[in-house]
């Protein structure tokens, strides 16, 4: 069994957002376990092998030999610190994924780069499984095919919400599932709040949900680093990825659902802890946006949809200082049946507008930026040492001890 302590059983609305997505994802549901391991391994080889290959590709060429030697110093250097880095663990083990890490993220990169496919009969049940949860599952089975105007009940910009998930991808539906099935009660007090003053919504800050909560996937996924192409960030100050500890943080956390579902299981279940992890923060960061929405609207009484974008901003500041102090969860929090949850709660309590949030922010900036030039300066040191013969010499005196 794993050393990390065991986190709570993961809650029935997470296992059947874990189902909802498995078909879609590195294979066919009945595949069996080896071929997906092969799969998930080659996978992981593969996106290290491009890595090496860009950074052989933009490494400075020169003549001769010392051209070749400043050719891999460089490549060195410019290698993000990753599983094989060869910085001791005290410095790599703040800043870089692990090998298990990587594994855990590979079906949320591959989710977060699947567009949404009207085609696709998953993602249509996927859209309508939304709407059941949302509304009602008696209006999910009458729900017509195309266009219906109770998707902008919802907050949809139109009648078709799958013109919205041109932007967020499949990624962002699955994240609005597992809001809308996980808190029910909460998604549906926002969507009255947010709805246009009639009977059926209060107006108090009116906004269109669904098309925020698309905004708020857009932006974990650049956070986190999980896009493979570019992507247009919802707010323009925002770091496109945070930076690494906050990441390293959100990591150590995944790491320790998966090793909790092993330990509860008795099986490897090496898929459905990131997922879990950032439905949960997605969550987190939809009800941190509404009550900035809120704040500012009575702040501003005459406050238009204009002036949302100072909500998103808000938010994005808060994700940044919550993700540099996320802690994995300790044994006390294995013993709550909604640890996981528990966990992102405090987002809510982090004040954006605080000159201490931003100055916080910026520290970790450095203090993440330090650690990572620490480790390619002993990636480009092990290097130049290998160059010149050193290595060899050093690990027969320190008795065979890896630099």
């Amino acid at each position: 069994s794993s050393s990390t302590p065991p986190l709570a059983r993961p809650s029935a609305a997470g296992e059947a957002f874990a189902r909802m997505v498995h078909a879609v994802e590195l294979g066919r549901p009945d595949e069996d376990r080896e071929d997906d391991e092969e799969e998930r391994e080659g996978l992981l080889q593969g996106r290290l092998g491009k890595e090496e290959e860009e950074e052989a590709r933009r490494a400075p060429r020169g003549a001769g030999g010392a051209g070749r030697i400043w050719a891999r110093l460089w490549q060195a250097w410019s290698r993000p610190p990753g599983p094989n880095s060869v910085a001791p663990e005290c410095l790599r083990g703040f800043v870089a994924y692990s090998r298990r890490e990587e594994e855990l993220y590979l079906p949320l990169r591959h989710m977060a780069n699947i567009p949404y496919d009207a085609q696709d009969p998953i993602h249509e049940r996927t859209l309508r499984q939304l709407f059941a949860a949302a509304r009602s599952p008696q209006e999910a089975r009458e729900l017509p095919a195309g266009k219906d105007p109770r998707w902008k009940e919802l907050g949809f910009q139109s009648e078709d919400p799958r013109t919205d998930f041109r932007g967020g991808g499949l990624l962002s539906l699955q994240n609005l599932v597992f809001l809308a099935e996980a808190y029910p009660e909460r998604t549906a007090r926002i969507l009255r709040e947010a709805a246009p003053p009639t009977s059926s919504g209060s107006g108090v800050a009116e906004y269109l949900f669904a098309a925020a909560c698309i905004n708020i996937s857009a932006m974990l996924v650049l956070l986190l680093g999980l896009n493979s192409v570019p992507m247009m960030s919802p707010v323009r100050s925002m770091p496109c990825p945070v930076h690494a500890v906050a990441r390293k943080n959100v990591a150590r956390v995944v790491a320790a659902l998966a090793a909790s579902q092993w330990d509860l299981e008795g099986i490897d279940v090496s898929m459905p802890p990131a997922r879990e992890v950032l439905g949960e923060l997605f969550s987190s960061a939809v009800f941190k946006l509404h009550d900035e929405w809120r704040a500012i609207c009575v702040r501003k009484p005459n406050a238009t949809l204009l002036d949302f974008g100072d909500a998103l901003s808000a938010t994005a500041i808060a994700l940044e200082r919550f993700l540099g102090s996320l802690r994995a969860p300790t044994s006390r929090d294995a013993a709550d049946a909604t640890a996981l949850s528990l966990l992102f709660e405090p987002l809510q309590k982090v004040d954006p507008l605080h000159w201490q949030t931003r100055f916080l922010n910026q520290l970790a900036r450095c203090r993440s930026g330090a650690l990572e030039l620490a480790c390619r300066a002993c990636a480009m040191l092990a290097q130049l040492a290998d160059e010149f013969g050193l290595l060899w010499f050093l690990r027969k005196r320190a008795g065979g001890m890896e630099l």
